[in-house]
């Protein structure tokens, strides 16, 4: 039966179809090849068959496919304007929902050519050249916080144990995003040290008031207090920011809100509290309840919103993992009571499979004209874990006719969105960064593009550890650099790092040797701690390699004949269960002992596919 049908479908034979689903024979058939009838008829461009299939096959179910594709993905394969036009018009498929990799149909239809993708454009009303993908911010940017002054938007992100900590970026189309400072340069005034990794700076926020902009956290401890809350401003985004107050109060994920009358108020968790504060950032009284949540499992991430004399508090729910969602509630009175939006969660993934998930934690933002949009939080899988840790998203939000927000239609978290603003791209640079250390103190770059790094203390240390690093944006990338431990004490090591915290990273490193060097591999799995040997080189420099393909790598050193291929699960949020794994991995440089290591021609390539 199943080779007939697909024999009458690629003959387009309707008749002898139509008389084999009169007389009975499909019924019984199972799904699965009923859905693979479908998709071979939509990947022919058979409109005619597919639409007889849907039509007349009771039941013909319209799953999705092995690789997450829908109909429209395998319409928009075969260019076929009929084909495409049925399945976007009639079974309503999107245009810019992603298959498992984020790979969405107007992708599709570009890679079939210009004539398949001109027509799904023309028919879906959406130009790919006019989209962005999310996320915007890409690699370990969780926990985002945006404010709006002008035509600039403005936002901060978590670092943990991360220097300089907390990031503050800009943008003039909630896309494109430059890092311009960081409120923490100082390893003393930022108070790190001995910090365990995925503690630290938690969940900040940034908001502007009479000319100054503020930026709250909270600071997260192994000591007591264990969490206490951070607030300081300063009259650029960019800084110098002020001494940091410390506000003895527990909770966690901060926000300032302004009421119109000019009050403010800090807003933290558990669910949402709020305490009156003065202009000066001191609390006036103890923090209140005012909402636990919609479905009261973590909340956490509250932000207030005054609109049209309503009061909407904004809250994560669930876990910051992939079941993370964002749900909403408002009240004409600041203190409550506080209705439950009908549409929450307005914000989450719809299926297990979807490309971005753990998407919460979203802070709105009014632009110019008047729209408004969401930036949050979100994840992508690699081989079912998060590897990149948690990223930053933005979808549009808009509001129903009797006030009530939604975030990208209900549709969960977008791979593909039309720009919400003209875009204004940057050349944006990563930043380096070192945990809890100032890497300007031990490392220097040099004018013709070479690195210097005094050695430091083992990476899996708490304090001393001497990394450069930069977020790892993408699951496929090539790492390479040429490594000279010459300056180094026999027995320093130095190479390349993928890098979570200390519990959790490798090196592939050189090691100085009385004649040479060797080349090793070294992993910290938990307490676990490895060594796989590479070879002996009578010369104390040489090219290092670290290939990633999702959670796969391969290490090499030039001149030596052995490659190693070893998993990285270690490298992601659920890799370990020790600690707080809230972060994400990175890739760079390390140096171990005394003396100083030489680096050239470090080269980090990400390989973007799909989302």
């Amino acid at each position: 039966m199943e080779q007939t049908v697909e024999r009458l479908i690629e003959q387009d034979d309707r008749e002898t179809l139509k008389g084999l689903m009169h007389d009975g024979k499909l019924s019984g058939v199972p799904s699965p090849v009923k859905t693979g009838w479908a998709y071979r008829a939509a990947r022919l461009g058979k409109a005619d068959m597919l639409r007889l299939l849907v039509e007349k096959c009771h039941g013909m179910p319209l799953e999705k496919d092995a690789l997450g594709r829908t109909l429209l993905h395998a319409a928009a394969s075969s260019g076929d304007r009929d084909t495409m036009a049925f399945v976007l018009q009639v079974l309503g498929m999107s245009a810019l929902e992603g298959d498992a990799q984020g790979v969405t149909p107007l992708d599709v239809a570009a890679e079939t050519g210009p004539q398949a993708l001109n027509t799904l454009e023309e028919l879906c009303g959406v130009r790919l050249a006019e989209c962005y993908r999310n996320p915007v911010m890409r690699g370990f940017r969780p926990d985002p916080s945006v404010v709006r002054v002008g035509e600039d938007y403005y936002m901060v992100n978590s670092s943990f144990v991360m220097l300089p900590a907390l990031p503050i970026s800009h943008s003039r189309d909630l896309v494109h995003w430059e890092t311009i400072g960081h409120v923490f340069t100082d390893p003393d005034t930022a108070g790190l040290r001995d910090i365990i990794g995925g503690f630290g700076y938690w969940a900040p926020d940034i908001s502007y008031y009479k000319g100054r902009f503020w930026v709250v956290a909270t600071l997260h401890t192994s000591t007591v207090p264990v969490r206490t809350q951070m607030i300081t401003s300063a009259p650029t985004p960019a800084g110098p920011w002020d001494a940091p107050k410390f506000l003895d109060i527990d909770g966690i994920d901060p926000s300032i809100f302004t009421d119109d009358d000019g009050r403010r108020y800090l807003v933290t968790n558990i669910g949402a509290q709020i305490a009156p504060l003065s202009e000066q950032g001191d609390l006036l009284d103890e923090p209140r309840m005012i909402w636990y949540g919609w479905n009261r499992v973590k909340s956490e991430g509250p932000h207030l919103l005054k609109k049209d004399g309503w009061y909407y508090l904004f809250l994560a729910e669930g876990g910051t993992g992939f079941d993370h969602v964002e749900s909403c509630a408002r009240s004409r009175n600041l203190y409550g009571p506080y209705e439950s939006c009908p549409f929450n969660p307005i914000l989450g993934r719809k299926r297990e499979d979807a490309p971005i998930g753990r998407s919460g934690h979203g802070k709105p933002v009014q632009l110019p004209d008047g729209r408004w949009a969401m930036v949050y939080l979100c994840g992508r899988k690699v081989e079912g874990k998060t590897l990149m840790g948690r990223e930053t998203a933005v979808d549009p939000l808009t509001w129903t006719a009797d006030g009530w927000p939604m975030v990208n239609g209900l549709n969960g978290p977008s791979c593909l969105q039309k720009h919400l603003l003209p875009p204004c791209p940057v050349e944006a640079r990563e930043p380096w960064v070192c945990p809890r250390e100032d890497w300007k103190t031990f490392a220097a770059l040099r004018p013709d593009g070479g690195i210097e790094i005094t050695g430091g203390q083992a990476l899996n240390r708490m304090s001393g550890a001497h990394l450069l690093l930069h977020r790892e944006t993408e699951a496929a990338f090539d790492q390479s650099v040429t490594v000279d431990v010459s300056g180094l004490a026999v027995g320093g090591l130095a190479g390349l790092t993928g890098y979570y915290d200390e519990n959790s990273f490798f090196l592939l490193a050189l090691r100085k040797t009385d004649s040479g060097a060797e080349a090793a591999l070294l992993e910290q799995i938990g307490p676990e701690q490895k060594e796989t040997f590479l070879g002996t080189l009578e010369s104390q420099q040489a090219t290092l390699s670290v290939t990633g393909r999702g959670l796969t790598r391969e290490a090499r050193c030039a001149g030596l004949d052995r490659t190693v291929s070893f998993r990285a699960e270690y490298l992601t949020d659920e890799g370990l269960k020790i600690g707080k794994r809230f972060t994400g991995a990175l890739l760079g440089l390390a140096a171990i002992g005394e003396g100083t290591a030489r680096f050239r021609e470090y080269h980090e390539d990400m390989h973007h596919e799909g989302t």
